[in-house]
């Protein structure tokens, strides 16, 4: 993750050709109980795929507060909280962090200092090397997926650590060449033209295919929006996969981050209201949603045989709004934290679950007080407090999917329209319920999720479930009094799923019920 300042700037001086349409925001206080109706069809678009539900874990900060380097042991409630959630696989060992990360410096009894990008280049001691990590992944019966140094490494060094987790009987999901060094400043020891990083890969494939053939093997990328602040990687995309596409399992990308920033594209002063950005942010999901299709179209254009094997991963994805106005910067990060955020989230994952060329993804960050982590945490070990943000539910609740079929819905419903609002684009036309519905591969059982992305009013919502007859299990509601609540060591349960269980008896039909304003509904339902 590297959101350098001059990276936002950069991007928002070139973005001004959509920051000022006049999309009009609708007056949703015209709605009382707005109705709307849902379909379950019958169509299966995707099998829910596990990998899915990973998160991310850095090597600083002793593992993002899990390992206890003076005790030499885990936290114990933090592992119970990842265990509960459904955490599938872990990224190690960051994101820019990867770029600085040496890793056989970490490991053993005589560990070196690393350097921290994040904190002037000091050099840090890594408490929490590969062996921490191999050694938290088991105790939650979990994979690991790894981030090989492609800026300050070479080729050698991630032969090397293939060998060195082989020889451990480490699972490991993948591995990908490096992170985010297309947008790296020219000055940075980490900077790659898009040529220099494809040689790399291939060197690294080179060897990695004599030590241990079959792995699965990534490139980094992204798909070119014409406004890269860094001329020389304008042909990123079509330089890594025109070359490398029949030699690469997967793309690495990082475009599940909505909105980015609280300012207006080219005008980072430019703000709407909260009510306006509340709805961008609701609706952040459908963007993310355009630029896959845009990265699968450019797989077809540049890689051998259309690309037609290489899957996407979605190596970092949450809700993100980064504080770039130094004027709003504590009311802006608190976005990340918002019921907003979490709902966010919950539209990423409609959209990413219906998509099977998306075959991996890690949330982040996993454990921290700033942006929109799984777990919040403050203070010092064995004082410090701990406690689930919103998104933590949100991931619960989806994670739970896993291995299920993805059918397809139809919604009818009012719609709205937003300007575009930090890296958002203008949204058109987005119906105010979002939906998604899973099924078990027996076929007795379904889930549906329903988002109401209304900020004012409730909604009506009938449901044709695609069952003659059936049971309502449960109904679980994840929602607030405000869009902007969040939850705190002082409030850890201002936002929380409540549980509704039905009387269990017979239904045949359709299904009625309220939608909360801003709010996620799972509707668990058994077919009779």
């Amino acid at each position: 993750m590297r959101f350098h300042i001059f990276v936002m700037i950069a991007l928002c001086s070139l973005l001004s050709f959509s920051c000022n349409k006049a999309v009009p925001i609708p007056n949703v206080e015209k709605y009382e109980n707005f109705n709307a109706s849902v379909r379950v069809t019958g169509d299966v678009l995707n099998t829910v795929k596990p990998l899915i539900f990973g998160d991310n874990i850095e090597w600083t900060n002793n593992g993002m507060g899990l390992w206890l380097p003076d005790e030499k042991k885990f936290d114990e409630n933090l592992v119970e909280e990842l265990r509960n959630v459904g955490i599938t696989h872990l990224r190690y060992p960051g994101g820019t962090l990867s770029d600085y990360f040496d890793w056989y410096k970490a490991v053993g009894t005589n560990r070196q200092p690393i350097t921290n990008p994040f904190n002037n280049n000091k050099k840090e001691y890594p408490h929490f090397g590969p062996e921490e990590f191999m050694s938290l992944c088991r105790k939650l019966n979990i994979p690991g997926t790894i981030t090989f140094n492609a800026g300050t490494g070479k080729p050698e060094d991630a032969v090397e650590w293939v060998k060195y987790l082989k020889s451990n009987n480490f699972e490991v999901t993948d591995y990908t060449v490096g992170n985010e060094i297309y947008l790296a400043k020219p000055k940075e020891p980490v900077m790659k033209t898009a040529a220099q990083y494809v040689d790399f890969c291939i060197q690294c494939k080179e060897g990695i295919d004599k030590v241990a053939p079959g792995i699965k093997f990534g490139a980094i990328s992204l798909h070119d929006a014409e406004y890269m602040p860094i001329k020389e990687n304008r042909n990123w995309m079509y330089e890594v996969l025109s070359r490398i596409g029949d030699k690469i399992d997967f793309i690495d990308i990082h475009n599940g981050y909505a909105p980015i920033t609280r300012g207006v594209l080219a005008n980072s002063k430019k703000r709407y209201s909260d009510d306006e950005f509340a709805l961008c942010f609701l609706g952040a999901a459908d963007y993310v949603r355009g630029d896959i299709a845009k990265i699968k179209d450019d797989i077809s254009k540049y890689a051998p045989d259309g690309g037609k094997k290489i899957e996407i991963h979605i190596t970092e994805y949450g809700p993100l709004v980064y504080p770039i106005d130094k004027k709003h910067a504590f009311d802006d990060v608190q976005w990340n934290r918002s019921l907003t955020g979490a709902l966010y989230l919950a539209g990423l994952f409609n959209m990413i679950l219906k998509e099977p060329k998306i075959t991996s993804a890690n949330h982040l960050p996993l454990c921290q007080d700033v942006f929109g982590a799984l777990v919040g945490i403050r203070g010092t070990y064995p004082d410090r407090k701990n406690w689930r943000h919103g998104v933590y539910y949100v991931f619960q609740m989806y994670s739970g999917m896993k291995e299920r079929e993805v059918l397809g819905t139809t919604v009818e419903s009012p719609t709205y329209s937003t300007p575009a609002m930090g890296f958002v684009s203008e949204l058109k036309d987005l119906p105010y319920i979002d939906s998604s519905a899973y099924r078990t591969k027996d076929g007795k059982k379904l889930s549906v999720f329903l988002i109401n992305r209304n900020i004012k009013q409730n909604a009506s919502v009938i449901i044709d479930t695609g069952y003659d007859s059936y049971q309502i299990e449960s109904v679980i509601t994840l929602t607030a009094d405000s869009y902007r609540a969040e939850n705190s060591p002082e409030k850890p349960d201002s936002i929380i799923p409540i549980k509704k269980t039905d009387d269990n008896t017979e239904h045949s039909g359709s299904y009625a019920l309220v939608l909360p304003k801003h709010s996620l509904t799972k509707i668990e339902i058994t077919k009779n």
